[in-house]
């Protein structure tokens, strides 16, 4: 008999619960003066949801540089370190390389070779126009020209291949002691990341020696769950914060969708690019960001007209002659203080916005909560 009772009753108090949470609320004129309740017409209006995701700040590649030498070489002086700031065309480190000395020297034996038989080839042409020498003469003489032309582009594009400018190379015949040294130079203004090297080593053909990146923009990654999707789209704006400048907000746009969902966390990343002309953020920083929604047309009351009572939302309606109604609501992500309301309400409703506190008092008081 005991336990019938005890089960009854607790069937019969979530009833009472839904019964209390759907009463009417009456007011006195008295406690309508002293509740200061505000209130709204609901309408329709356009609502763009915002998507909130963390994430961390990445060097944007595109304006990433690794820097090497094409050829092997001994570096003979270090002129910038990690952390340093450098500018476009500044020297980073001088460089002797045996490989590169020969091939200076075979560009500049096919230099002299070249103009040797361009100079031969004028005086030969003017001695057959007076009739001096054989035409054969003149034929051999064309074609140790031609030879040494096709054998001086060669070697001017084997140096090419090394790395040197054009400048360069033109310098060549001018400062023949500055054969075997190269320098590397920095090919944007920017921040030396990484640095490989140090004086007296070797350092091969192709291995890197310097990363200068450009922090003038930085990528932010974010994972966004796959029951987000449907809200962002490439080209987002995207509101960020980060920890060293909490007051001071940073926006940039959605670049790009991965193409490929994560198995495990069931997200996609999602790359931010974020403007940084002032040099506040640091690859490596976490941030929170807010992506702006997919604009849809929806009911919205200010978030002050809405709330909670256990995992249930609610606004009052307010029906006339001190009567308010506690409404059940079905409310999506708000933004800008306004929260979109899915279902419980119609347009024209009008709900309380201000004093909602005191009203969930006498409900509360009402219902015996």
């Amino acid at each position: 008999m005991n336990i019938s009772i005890k089960s009854l009753l607790i069937i019969a108090l979530p009833l009472f619960s839904v019964l209390v949470h759907g009463a009417e609320l009456e007011l006195s004129p008295e406690q309508l003066e002293t509740a200061g309740l505000a209130t709204i017409t609901v309408t329709s209006r356009e609502n763009a949801s915002r998507v909130k995701l963390t994430g961390s700040l990445t060097a944007d590649q595109r304006k990433s540089h690794r820097i090497a030498s094409v050829v092997e070489g001994i570096v003979t002086e270090l002129q910038v370190v990690t952390h340093d700031r450098v500018r476009e065309g500044q020297v980073l480190a001088k460089l002797r390389s045996n490989t590169l000395g020969q091939a200076q020297a075979d560009y500049l034996e096919a230099l002299f070779r070249f103009q040797l038989t361009q100079t031969e080839k004028t005086r030969i042409a003017g001695l057959r126009r007076e009739g001096i020498v054989a035409e054969s003469r003149l034929l051999k003489v064309n074609s140790d020209y031609k030879t040494a032309r096709a054998n001086l582009k060669q070697r001017r594009r084997l140096l090419s291949l090394t790395g040197l400018s054009d400048q360069q190379i033109q310098a060549l015949e001018d400062k023949p002691d500055l054969l075997a040294e190269f320098e590397l130079t920095s090919p944007i203004d920017g921040i030396v990341s990484v640095s490989t090297i140090e004086s007296g080593q070797l350092l091969p053909a192709g291995e890197a020696a310097f990363h200068v990146d450009d922090l003038s923009s930085l990528w932010l990654e974010v994972q966004i769950p796959v029951a987000s999707l449907p809200l962002v789209k490439v080209g987002a704006e995207a509101l960020i914060q980060v920890q060293s400048t909490p007051d001071r907000p940073f926006h940039g746009k959605l670049q790009s969708l991965g193409t490929e969902v994560n198995r495990q966390s069931q997200t996609l990343e999602g790359r931010i690019v974020v403007a940084n002309s002032e040099g506040l953020l640091y690859p490596g920083m976490y941030a929170e960001v807010s992506i702006s929604g997919v604009v849809n047309q929806s009911l919205t009351v200010p978030a002050s007209a809405v709330f909670r009572v256990g995992d249930q939302a609610y606004v009052f309606q307010a029906l006339g002659g001190g009567r308010f109604e506690p409404t059940q609501v079905g409310i999506g992500s708000g933004a800008d203080g306004l929260i979109p309301i899915q279902s419980g309400l119609e347009t024209g409703a009008t709900v309380v916005t201000q004093g909602v506190a005191e009203l969930k008092s006498h409900w509360q008081y009402q219902g015996g909560e």
